[in-house]
């Protein structure tokens, strides 16, 4: 909701200005220019959602589902983080890959979604993964859903707009507005110049747990070696007619989305990504010149790149319960259940591991980060280790992992409590009212 009197934020956001300036002159430089950085607050939400990715949207619309007043803030003009922007157009995990998968583990509001990109005709006529026997149309979900991007979008502000979500695009999150531990908003920078925005709770939806780790709040960091998930860039291939063969990827039409070439290396760190934006899409124009030499494949064009490479592995923000490797392979049950994982672990000691289960819990409290209050995690920056990071990251149990946050956040928010004081029975019981899967029985 926008604010009829401007506030400002004190000097905690701008740029500390020198003491002991001699001369009058100087000082009113200085003036000026502090006065310049003064921020703004423009607005006030019971919850904000930084980040608009498949967990970010979900949590928006699960947070306005649930009575609070939201705002969703997104860096790019349009939604759907790494789903749209870097074309990864198959949405895993609904349920396991392989039996035992019975169970949809993945409901509620994401399903919602799907059923709205189903309306918009965006299911992609083909994936990478060999489908068991379920009916995408009826909300029967299976392990995975490829999608047209486009319509990707489109779903996701239908959803949002249905909900009654704030949007706010073309913003980038600066950092968290702090009091002590405690986030109360958050800064934003765009074309209006910096601005603040307060809120009851802060979703941090970033993927790299930047709120959390701004605001003070320990994290792991990527595997070392061997586990580590690399980025990858996506991109489309265009005049993929029924006549050209092995296509290899989500095929929507006479295009097919395709896995471009990887890059390793800290998904944090501005240089090693610009080398892997350079050198990515350099290696990817030539591979294609390549490819339409073969035969057959001579209408074959680049049709569309990702907007970025997409970055699967960075910050993993530390919780009151870190899911650990046993967890996940065990199918470890917990009472403060909020969300499923059933989607292998793709990389785990360089296999795909599947489970021999239908799925892990994710307990409430690895979304509540240590040391940070008014917080609530996330999308792939929960705490966990890295072998269960590599399920629950991936975008389906993700947009479980929103619903359950972004119901968590609105019901902080609207008891005045701490999420960390979260009663977790009224949490379930709210998500289960919104058709989420728990396994509970309550």
């Amino acid at each position: 909701m926008s604010m009829g009197r401007r506030e400002f934020l004190g000097s905690a956001f701008g740029v500390a200005v020198a003491t002991g300036v001699r001369d009058a002159k100087a000082q009113t430089n200085a003036k000026s220019y502090s006065e310049r950085l003064e921020t703004p607050i423009v607005a006030k939400y019971q919850v904000v959602v930084a980040g608009g990715g498949p967990s970010g949207v979900i949590a928006a619309a699960a947070a306005a589902r649930s009575g609070a007043s939201t705002l969703l803030i997104e860096r790019y003009p349009f939604l759907g983080g790494n789903g749209t922007a870097g074309l990864m157009t198959c949405y895993n995990g609904f349920r396991n890959q392989r039996p035992p998968e019975a169970l949809q583990t993945v409901k509620g509001v994401p399903a919602d979604y799907i059923a709205e990109l189903v309306r918009l005709g965006g299911i992609a006529q083909d994936d990478p993964y060999p489908k068991s026997k379920h009916d995408t149309a009826k909300g029967d979900l299976p392990y995975c859903i490829g999608f047209d991007p486009e319509a990707a979008k489109i779903a996701s502000l239908n959803l949002l707009k249905k909900e009654g979500v704030t949007l706010r695009l073309h913003s980038w999150i600066a950092g968290p507005m702090l009091d002590g531990s405690r986030v109360t908003g958050v800064v934003v920078e765009s074309k209006s110049g910096r601005q603040a925005i307060t809120a009851d709770i802060v979703i941090d939806a970033t993927g790299d747990g930047d709120i959390a780790a701004r605001a003070g709040a320990p994290f792991m960091g990527p595997a070392d070696k061997g586990d580590r998930m690399g980025m990858s860039l996506m991109y489309v291939l265009g005049g993929m007619t029924s006549s050209v063969k092995d296509s290899g990827g989500i095929r929507l039409g006479d295009r097919v989305v395709k896995w471009g070439p990887g890059f390793g290396g800290d998904g944090l760190d501005v240089e090693n990504l610009t080398r892997a934006e350079i050198e990515s899409r350099l290696k990817l124009w030539d591979q294609v010149q390549t490819l339409r030499k073969g035969p057959g494949k001579e209408s074959v064009y680049l049709s569309q790149v990702a907007t970025g490479i997409g970055i699967r592995e960075t910050r993993r923000i530390q919780g009151e319960y870190t899911v650990t490797e046993q967890d996940a392979i065990n199918g470890t049950r917990f009472p403060d259940c909020v969300a499923i994982s059933s989607n292998p672990m793709p990389s785990y000691h360089g296999q795909r591991f599947f489970f021999a289960h239908e799925g892990f819990d994710i307990p409430y409290r690895s979304l509540v980060p240590k040391k940070v209050e008014g917080l609530v995690l996330t999308g792939r920056c929960i705490s966990c280790e890295q072998g269960p990071f590599q399920s629950a990251r991936s975008m389906a149990p993700a947009m479980a992992v929103g619903h359950a946050s972004g119901c968590a956040a609105a019901l902080a928010a609207k008891s005045n409590i701490a999420p960390r004081k979260l009663d977790v029975a009224a949490l379930q019981k709210l998500l289960l009212s919104q058709n989420a899967e728990l396994r509970l029985k309550m």
